[in-house]
């Protein structure tokens, strides 16, 4: 998968208040298909189009894996990536799933952190993933 061209397809969308400082939150959501149609994740993208990103920054959680008929959450991760901006420009870290809402969904079989994503096919896959959101879905506009 780390090599691969994405296809994103926006899904649902909602607007709230930030749990940590009550501005106007707002997510979105999606599924991300290979070139070939084939799913391989779904995000969830939530900030604050009110704060810049180096107060507030924005989160991206993916659920990373097999999809289909036969599936289940054993074959899926969950991956949490932090983008923000910093003095040297714009950031995008892996933070620990295991402390995110994403951890509980009953899609993903195991929550990962930091040391198990970095050095890993995975995080290619995920930073990915989270190029091809950036560019395709144009409610995520930061």
């Amino acid at each position: 998968m780390t090599n691969q061209s994405y296809e994103v397809e926006p899904l649902g969308q909602t607007k709230g208040s930030c749990e940590c400082c009550g501005a106007a939150r707002r997510a979105i959501w999606g599924v991300v298909h290979a070139a070939g149609a084939e799913t391989v994740a779904s995000y969830f993208v939530t900030w604050v189009p009110e704060q810049a990103l180096t107060v507030h920054p924005a989160h991206m959680d993916l659920i990373l894996g097999a999809w289909g008929e036969g599936t289940g959450a054993a074959e899926r991760v969950a991956v949490s990536l932090l983008f923000q901006h910093g003095a040297e420009g714009a950031e995008l870290r892996v933070i620990d799933a295991s402390g995110r809402k994403i951890a509980k969904n009953p899609l993903v079989g195991v929550a990962l952190g930091p040391d198990d994503v970095m050095g890993s096919p995975l995080a290619k896959t995920a930073f990915g993933i989270f190029d091809a959101v950036m560019a395709q879905d144009v409610r995520f506009a930061v």
